[in-house]
């Protein structure tokens, strides 16, 4: 029938994509929670 194994080069593109996208989650996170903070300073005024 079918071969159902995964090849190891699968297994490092898969990593590789689930790796990149934290890593950019991870940054695009903390631009936000900056932004946040920088308004939340602007609208106190101080």
């Amino acid at each position: 029938m079918f071969n159902n194994t995964a090849s190891p080069m699968e297994h490092l593109v898969a990593f590789a994509i689930a790796f990149v996208a934290g890593v950019a989650s991870t940054a695009i996170l903390g631009r936000y929670i900056d932004a946040v903070k920088r308004d939340t300073v602007e609208d106190a005024g101080v």
